[in-house]
């Protein structure tokens, strides 16, 4: 089965001379590189949702650039500590509800 979710813009990026399975090779591709990681990084979940989409679909073309795979570090140990609170505070709903109503199914 191969996965063919359109999420990484290939063109867009190759326009632009940036290559994610390498480290940067001009000052110009490197500032744009970085202001594109800061501003996504900078942009909630959907950004740091972005950045590990983006990280997947570039390692599984074989290697990570040093850049992105920071910032993918970064934005996994974000997204898991706001999973996580999302998680607990949805099974503190959960068992409120519970105990206040029974089984969901009945």
């Amino acid at each position: 089965m191969n996965n063919v979710v359109p999420f990484m813009p290939q063109d867009a990026f190759a326009r632009l001379g940036i290559d994610w399975t390498r480290t940067a090779t001009t000052e110009q591709e490197r500032i744009v590189r970085e202001a594109f990681l800061t501003e996504e990084a900078s942009c909630g979940a959907r950004g740091l949702a972005s950045i590990l989409l983006l990280a997947l679909k570039v390692y599984r073309q074989g290697s990570i650039a040093e850049d992105l795979h920071g910032a993918a570090e970064f934005a996994e140990t974000t997204l898991s500590i706001k999973l996580r609170q999302h998680q607990d505070d949805t099974l503190v709903a959960a068992q409120l509800y519970a105990e206040a109503h029974g089984p969901f199914w009945s």
